[in-house]
């Protein structure tokens, strides 16, 4: 049996969390550059308002109910999701972390399953205020379903467990293929095409044909719905096989000194996160992309792959890779809106692959040296305290985020004051 866990509304919880006066009041979430929602309270749900719904479309809407908008605080978020997966981590004996706000447990020979969820989600609340639910089947797909039952249906009081073949096929009967956990758009178009539009119909087909026609993976969900697990509970961390920094622009952008500036900044953030997985990169993807909310303008998008003779992932040599791909796909007369870099051919630092023309091994050292210094300087100073000047002297790339709460958990100056009466 697994059980899965998520945090409802994660990120709108963490932000409730140290404003208990918002626990009645309609709250949002937005993305970088406060663009769209991204997280929103049950009573932003009620009124309709889809997720991803950008900001500018709904926001006299929001503001006619009282909405608290937040931007995103992901340091907040991440410290709340590393508090709340240690305490899993202490209650099951094995767990599998699948995102910021959701873990898959073992809860095989669990002889009373019922009790130790609400066991588990009691003591999340009380030591660390998150509410959740938990959806328990017999494999990974089935207790997504469960989970979903148990955010959508009170009744369950947070639970819902899948362990009876007739109710799990009156529970897939009315269950919409599109919310099925590895059903994609392409998946759902394609199985609504043929007649197919519940997990029930989904089950009943041919696991041989759904492999003839939608690979492994449809293979894998008709034997998942079945009640037959295809997909084992992963403890360790799997390898990486790509890390992206891509984000919207604060302002639309033209001039290409200034896109540069985000490029270099993005190549910066992306050497950081290598060497926090101590990983080096041998291939780069540089992206950029016009606003395509304003229609009537002239609309573009190009990327390009970069191979590096030698993997790095230190800061100065990803941004000198990232502006030469930038120079190739800039175009002037465009209001870019997003730009974007990813690394790919991801490896541990540990190999070397050397080739003939490779740089003395000093000037490598002295590049890590610097890599490191920064770090050491800007996580005790705080991300931005020193950069590249390839970013530009006033870092004018940097997120808009004008409704950001305090780091209360993560920053000295700005913990949460606390008056006695």
């Amino acid at each position: 049996m697994f059980a899965l866990i998520d945090g409802n509304n994660f990120y709108v919880s963490c932000e409730r969390l140290f404003r208990p006066d918002l626990l009645t009041r309609p709250v949002v979430v937005l993305s970088n550059n406060d663009g769209c929602l991204i997280s929103r309270s049950n009573e932003i749900k009620a009124l309709g308002v889809p997720m991803a719904a950008p900001l500018f479309q709904v926001q006299d809407l929001l503001v006619k109910h009282n909405t608290q908008i937040f931007s995103s605080n992901f340091a907040l978020y991440g410290d709340i999701s590393a508090r709340f997966m240690e305490i899993l981590a202490s209650l099951a004996p094995r767990v599998e972390v699948y995102s910021i706000d959701e873990a898959f447990m073992d809860f095989s020979g669990i002889s009373d399953p019922a009790t130790l969820a609400q066991q588990i989600r009691q003591q999340v609340a009380d030591w660390i205020g998150i509410p959740t639910c938990i959806g328990i089947g017999p494999t990974k797909t089935l207790a997504k379903v469960a989970n979903h039952l148990a955010k959508k249906n009170s009744a369950y009081h947070g639970v819902c467990i899948l362990d009876d073949l007739y109710q799990i096929d009156q529970v897939l009967r009315t269950f919409a293929i599109e919310d099925i956990w590895g059903v994609g758009q392409r998946i759902e178009a394609r199985l609504k095409a043929l007649g197919i539009n519940t997990a029930y119909e989904l089950k009943r087909l041919n696991p041989k044909w759904m492999r003839q026609n939608f690979t492994v993976v449809g293979e894998r969900l008709v034997y998942e719905l079945n009640g037959i697990s295809c997909l084992s509970l992963e403890p360790e961390a799997q390898a990486r096989q790509s890390i992206q920094v891509s984000r919207s622009f604060s302002r639309s952008l033209t001039r290409f000194e200034e896109i540069r500036e985000a490029v270099a900044s993005y190549a910066t953030r992306l050497a950081e996160k290598l060497r926090l997985h101590r990983l080096k990169t041998n291939t780069l993807v540089v992206s950029v992309c016009a606003n395509r909310f304003q229609v009537r303008n002239r609309q573009y998008y190009n990327s390009i792959l970069i191979n590096l003779p030698t993997a790095l992932n230190d800061d100065a040599g990803l941004i000198q890779a990232a502006v030469q791909g930038l120079e190739a796909i800039f175009r002037a007369g465009f209001d870019y809106q997003k730009a974007g870099i990813m690394a790919l051919d991801l490896m541990p630092i540990t190999l070397a692959q050397l080739t003939l023309f490779d740089p003395p091994e000093g000037r490598n050292a002295k590049a890590q040296e610097i890599s490191r210094a920064l770090d050491k300087i800007n996580q005790r100073y705080g991300r931005g305290t020193v950069h590249m000047a390839a970013c530009g002297p006033k870092l004018s790339w940097k997120d808009r985020k004008s409704r950001k709460s305090p780091a209360y958990t993560t920053s000295w100056h700005q913990l949460p004051k606390v008056y006695a009466k």
